[in-house]
């Protein structure tokens, strides 16, 4: 059996997403538990049932899980790709409660903009 090769960019990309994400989401509420799926890279779960919103790597049942490349993600949230199209390019999927994903991204957007 072949190891499967994890590129280092990727796994740094998602613990870049972890601070980004912990730092964006602070003094918000979610309100759900949303998880950014990495493949082998790992994952990022957003517990917004918790106040303070945790931001963790922990693999965890979630009500929306969105599949991505970690490097496609950090460009996303850095607005260097737009949302919209990576989704309608088929370079993301998303299962579950779609709303949870579209609750966090008018949050990111706001503050990338302050």
């Amino acid at each position: 059996m072949k190891a499967t090769s994890i590129p280092v960019d990727a796994v740094a990309a998602a613990a870049e997403i972890t601070l980004l994400l912990r730092r964006v989401l602070e003094g918000e509420n979610l309100g759900a538990k949303l998880k950014f799926d990495y493949g082998v890279a790992g994952c990022v779960v957003v517990d917004g049932r918790k106040v303070p919103n945790e931001v963790h790597n922990r693999n965890e049942e979630a009500d929306c899980t969105v599949q991505i490349d970690p490097l496609l993600h950090l460009r996303i949230l850095h607005s260097e790709v737009d949302l919209t199209t990576a989704f309608r390019q088929g370079k993301m999927r998303v299962m579950g409660d779609v709303g949870v994903a579209v609750g966090l991204t008018p949050i990111v957007a706001r503050k990338n903009q302050a």
